[in-house]
Formats: structure tokens, C-alpha cells, sequence
């Protein structure tokens, strides 16, 4: 029996065997049944998670990209992405980047405008502005790449363009009057700017302008006519705003527009009505600073929460990836490498060479839009017209007197303000009655008001004009009338305009006891404030000996004094006038 027991044990282990190879299997069968049901939950929980209190990522982005980058923003949702345990869910909303600088910079919050955690403007030109306060300063934060790029072109309803041989070469000098260096053009040729204080296209146009004329005087006086010769308008920034562009070159307007917009904006219009295409131009130049600025739509990071901060990370990487680039270029823009889609042939963007302009600093960007700022202030004038007997001199040997060719003068530096001036008239002489050397004849307001009926302030100031004669036999008290218009503009003095006292004179001041010309630049040099900043403009027909004195007294305050021998100079002077408003502040003073 005990030879036998060996022979009974091996079964035993062979079943033993078995059944461990039975549990292994029914083991693994669990195990994967557990992994399954494991992963489902999983992914029921994590359905569950991201509907139950998500990170709400808000994210503002200038109406152009909006939809492209909405398209992303629900691709990033749907891959249920977590920040701290949560998930996010990214909610894009189309803000103008005027309007949201305004926000994130703490200067203008629009009510109802929730908060915005990251932000996707059009321009780094925006981003500077918005750091140049203490919010903006504090919470806007770069993120040091762009989503997408657009350079700027020059464009023209075909119709247009093929009647302005200008148009295929000149460049930037295109938007320039002739008399400030302008090509020939029809006569029809109208610039509409998209508006520099809203526009980052039309700012980037602006900043080219400045660039080709330079900073010197004349170059001031230049950039002077181009901005009163050019129409302020919105932006042209999507189809159906170029539709309306390019609609006024139809009759029976037959209108001669031309425009700056970006690439995109015209790849859009072109899709949209691909039998009306635009005639586009990469702006170049002869200098490295000229050629087609570009829209860089960075992304910025505006909030302090650090889970929102980590959430608008998260959406970042996604910005940065293949898929967001691939959904931007298709949108007509180029990503944020600068890389392109082919253009259709039809465009006939391919053909054309891209000169890129270097990006401006904030401080030349501020400087520009300053001066634009300064130049685009409606006037608030005074004018003081002098018509002591001195003015019935004759301006020359056998020709007009004097009077006659400030009349002149006066009625074509009328005809140079836009409707929206504010303009008032006064005489003075040594004593028009009342005891006062001075005497109003048209109130001060706006040109296109009405005075009286069917009159404007506009007819009735060259009405009044025409009629003016000298005071035969009188006088001018030129210094103490000067100083009661200085008085009266600044206790009238209203913000938003630039406010002014023209002074039209022989430049003589003969009154008997009025006030002389050096208590007259001290006393303008107390009241001169830079607050309430009013500048004496003088413009003296001939050459009068005390005419440095003139150049004191305006200088005093921030002004200048003009000497001209022909009313033809008028405009001349007008325009170096109106371009000494870019004085610093530093000036207000003589």
C-alpha cells in the first residue's frame, strides 16, 4: 500500500493545476470586466464632472476671429480638459478690441460686460494701450504669442481703381492730398480711414503716414492736410461692410473710395462675391519702416484668479496647436507662424510682393495717436477782425486796401473749417461805443447752425464779413481788444474742442492809454493754463514794426503770429496754424 500512494498523488496535482488555471482565468475575465465597467463610469463621471460645476473660461476676441476661434473653443470642451478636478469650458464672445481694452484696462467698463479672463484683440497696439494704466498694468498679461496675423493692404472698388493709374505703385503717398506729396489722382479721390481712436487698421495707416512724412515741421504740416483731407469711418472689417464700401463706386454715385483693410477682410469679401472683386495692394516704400503693418491678434491672459489663470493656459496649448492653425487659416488668416493657405489665383494676392513693416513701439504708436487726437478736436474760434483806419490803407501801390484783403482772407479761411466749427466774430478799432474798443458781430457756434431763418452761422458770418468797412479816422487798441478775447475764450472755455482767438490786424496798436504789449504777455503769461489751454493765433497783413512783439504775445500762449502779403497764403497759414496744436505741452508758455 505504501508503493501505491504515489501513484494516487499525481492526480491530486494535475487537478490542483486545473483548478488554479480555472481561477487565472476567471480572474482575468473579472478583471477585465472591472477595467470595462472601471472606464465606463469613468467616463460617465467625467460627463458628470464637467456639467457639474465646470471652470467657465470667458474669453473675448475681436469680431473678425470670433467664429474661428469659437470653433476651437468647443473643440477644447468637448475633450472635457480639468484644471483642479474640474472641467473647462470655454465661452468666446465677439468684443470689439476698442471696447475691451476699455475694460481690462479699468477705464471704460461697459455695463453688463461680464469679466474677461483671456483676450484675443486684433493689434498689440491694443495690449500697450491697455498697460499704459495701473488695472491694465496689473492684470494684463501677454502670453507672448499671436493666434493669427493679417498684414494691411490698400484697397479700391475695381471700378475705381482702374481709373487711378496711382493705385498699382504709389503706396502709401496714395491717401496724400497733392499738397502734401500726393501722386495725381482724379480729382474724386476720397480717403476714408478706418478711425485710429477705434480702428487698430486705421492707427497702423496712420503710424505709416507719420513714418513717410517724418517729424520734422513740414512733415507736420503735411500730415496736417492729410488728416483734414481724408473721411473718418468705421472699419471695413468684414463683406458685408466692404459690400457697402465698394457700392459707392456704382452709379449713380461713382464714387472714388479708397481704404485700408486687412487681408483677411478682403480674402472674405472676395469668397462672397467673387464676381465684384476688390483691387488690393501690399503698400510698400523706399524706406526698411514702410510697407504692410500687420494685424498680430496675440493672446493675452487678463484675470488674477489662478484657476481661470490655469484654465486660459490650458486653452493656450490648444490656441498654439495644429488644429487651431488649421481652423485659422481656413478663416483667410495666416497663423500665428505667418504661415499662409494658397490664395486662389483669382485674388491675385500670390503675384504680389509683401513688404512687412516693423511693429510700432508703444511710444510711437501713443505719439501718433496723440497728434491725431489733437488735430481731429473741432474748433471753438474767436475772431477778432481789426478795422481801425489803419486797415484802409492800400495793401499795395494801386491794388486793394488792406481791409479789403483781410476780408478776403477771413472769407477764404472761412471756407477751410469743416461744419462742425465753432466760430464767433468781433470787430475792434479804439472805440466802437459803450465805452469799448470792441464789439461783437456773430456769436460763437457751430458753422452749420442755423441763425436767423434760412441762414446759417456760415452764410451769416460771410455776410457780415463782406459788409465790414475801417472806422475812418480811429485807432486800434490791437493789445487791450486781444486781451478781452483772451478773457472771454477762457471764461467760455469748453473741453472736447481745441479753443482759439484769431486775431485778422495791420498789427498796429495806437490808443491813446490802452494796455501796452509788455503788461499784455505778462498778463497773458498768468492767466495761460494748460488745463484750459486757449492759443492766440495772429495773422498781420504787411510787415508791421512791432511784429516780434506779435510773435511774444501768441507765444505766451502756445500760439503763433503769421505774417502774409497775399490773401492766396491763407491757406498756408491755416494749415501751419492748425499743425502747431502738435506743440508739446512744454510750449504753453513762451
Amino acid at each position: 500500500m505504501t508503493a501505491q500512494l504515489p501513484a494516487r498523488g499525481r492526480p491530486r496535482k494535475h487537478r490542483r493545476r486545473r483548478v488554479r488555471t480555472k481561477a487565472l482565468v476567471l480572474l482575468a475575465v473579472t478583471a477585465s470586466l472591472l477595467l470595462f465597467v472601471g472606464r465606463g463610469t469613468a467616463q460617465v463621471l467625467a460627463t458628470f464632472s464637467c456639467s457639474d460645476h465646470p471652470v467657465l473660461l470667458h474669453v473675448a476676441a475681436s469680431p473678425d476671429i470670433a467664429p474661428a476661434i469659437d470653433q476651437i473653443a468647443n473643440a477644447f470642451t468637448r475633450e472635457h480638459r480639468q484644471v483642479d478636478g474640474r472641467c473647462v469650458t470655454v465661452q468666446v464672445d465677439a468684443v470689439p478690441s476698442s471696447v475691451a481694452t476699455g475694460v481690462v484696462d479699468g477705464q471704460h467698463p461697459v455695463p453688463g460686460q461680464g469679466a474677461i479672463d483671456a483676450w484675443i484683440p486684433d493689434s498689440s497696439l491694443w495690449v500697450d494701450e491697455a498697460r499704459g494704466f495701473a488695472v491694465g498694468a496689473q492684470t494684463v498679461q501677454p502670453a507672448g504669442f499671436s493666434v493669427a496675423r493679417s498684414p494691411l493692404m490698400l484697397v479700391m472698388p475695381a471700378a475705381a481703381a482702374a481709373r487711378t493709374a496711382a493705385f498699382a505703385g504709389a503706396g502709401w503717398r496714395l491717401l496724400l492730398p497733392r499738397a502734401a506729396g500726393g501722386p495725381a489722382v482724379p480729382r474724386a479721390l476720397r480717403v476714408d480711414l478706418p478711425d485710429p481712436a477705434q480702428s487698430a487698421v486705421g492707427l497702423a495707416a496712420l503710424i505709416e503716414v507719420t513714418r513717410l512724412l517724418g517729424p520734422d515741421p513740414a512733415g507736420q504740416v503735411n500730415f496736417t492736410k492729410f488728416v483734414y483731407s481724408c473721411s473718418v469711418t468705421p472699419s471695413f472689417d468684414n463683406p458685408a461692410s466692404l459690400a457697402s464700401f465698394v457700392s459707392q463706386a456704382a452709379p449713380p454715385l461713382d464714387g472714388m473710395p479708397v481704404t485700408v483693410a486687412s487681408e483677411q477682410a478682403v480674402i472674405a469679401y472676395d469668397e462672397a462675391n467673387p464676381r465684384h472683386p476688390l483691387a488690393a495692394r501690399y503698400p510698400g516704400g523706399s524706406s526698411p519702416l514702410l510697407g504692410s503693418p500687420e494685424l498680430d491678434y496675440p493672446y493675452v491672459l487678463t484675470t488674477d484668479n489662478p484657476i481661470q489663470l490655469d484654465a486660459a493656459g490650458a486653452f493656450g496649448q490648444m490656441l498654439r496647436g495644429r488644429y487651431a492653425a488649421a481652423v485659422i487659416r481656413y478663416a483667410g488668416f495666416r497663423s500665428g507662424d505667418g504661415a499662409v493657405d494658397a490664395v486662389p489665383a483669382t485674388f491675385g494676392l500670390g503675384e504680389q510682393l509683401l513688404q512687412p513693416a516693423p511693429p510700432a513701439s508703444p511710444t510711437e504708436a501713443a505719439v501718433t495717436l496723440r497728434a491725431w487726437q489733437k488735430l481731429a478736436l473741432e474748433s471753438r474760434d474767436l475772431t477778432l477782425l481789426d478795422v481801425s483806419g489803419l486797415m484802409a490803407r492800400p495793401a499795395a501801390p494801386g491794388g486793394p486796401t488792406i481791409e479789403q484783403a483781410m476780408t478776403r482772407t477771413a472769407t477764404l479761411g472761412l471756407g477751410l473749417f469743416p461744419d462742425g466749427a465753432s466760430i464767433g466774430l468781433w470787430e475792434f478799432a479804439a472805440s466802437l461805443g459803450h465805452g469799448l474798443p470792441y464789439k461783437q458781430l456773430v456769436s460763437i457756434g457751430p458753422l452749420s447752425a442755423p441763425l436767423g431763418l434760412n441762414l446759417t452761422r456760415r452764410a451769416e458770418l460771410a455776410r457780415v464779413n463782406a459788409g465790414v468797412t475801417p472806422a475812418a479816422g480811429q485807432g486800434a487798441a490791437l493789445y487791450g481788444s486781444i486781451l478781452a478775447g483772451y478773457t472771454y475764450m477762457l471764461r467760455t472755455w469748453q473741453p472736447q474742442y481745441y479753443n482759439a482767438l484769431i486775431v485778422l490786424t495791420a498789427g498796429v496798436e495806437n490808443a491813446p492809454g490802452d494796455i501796452t504789449a509788455r503788461r499784455l504777455i505778462a498778463r497773458l503769461s498768468r492767466l495761460a493754463s494748460p488745463s484750459r489751454p486757449v492759443a492766440i493765433v495772429i495773422v498781420v497783413f504787411g510787415d508791421p514794426p512791432d511784429f516780434p512783439y506779435l510773435q511774444r504775445i501768441a507765444a505766451a500762449t502756445g500760439g503763433q503770429a503769421y505774417e502774409i502779403t497775399n490773401p492766396a497764403q491763407v491757406g498756408k497759414v491755416f494749415f501751419q496754424a492748425i499743425a502747431h496744436r502738435l506743440c508739446s505741452v512744454g510750449c504753453v508758455r513762451a
